[in-house]
């Protein structure tokens, strides 16, 4: 499954190529399942198991089974991410896509 969405990609690398001169830099982050969030909590995992004929749980086993770090993407992970980026640490990039995927995007 592709995560990221080249269109996406595209647009945050033409925009930080639009801005650089004026030291804005643009960067765009692609998370893995926020399997916690509201969005699977309230609804997806429950469309998946009706369409699956499987429950919630295995619904989630599923996803999980398809990420290498054994675990669904978490805010604190989408966060960490943010923080660096808004840092002096990551100065020297622009026009990225950072996935928080814990390795899903490699398979």
């Amino acid at each position: 499954m592709r995560l990221r969405s080249l269109p996406g990609i595209g647009l945050t690398q033409s925009i930080a190529l639009d801005l650089h001169l004026m030291g804005i830099r643009v960067n765009a982050i692609c998370p893995g399942n926020l399997l916690d969030s509201p969005l699977w909590q309230d609804s997806l995992f429950e469309q998946y198991a009706k369409k699956w004929s499987i429950s919630k749980e295995e619904v989630k086993r599923k996803y999980i089974e398809q990420v290498p770090l054994g675990r669904g993407c978490t805010y604190e992970d989408v966060c960490n991410i943010m923080v660096f980026l808004a840092s002096e640490k990551s100065s020297y990039m622009t026009g990225q896509a950072i996935n928080v995927t814990g390795g899903q995007e490699m398979r």
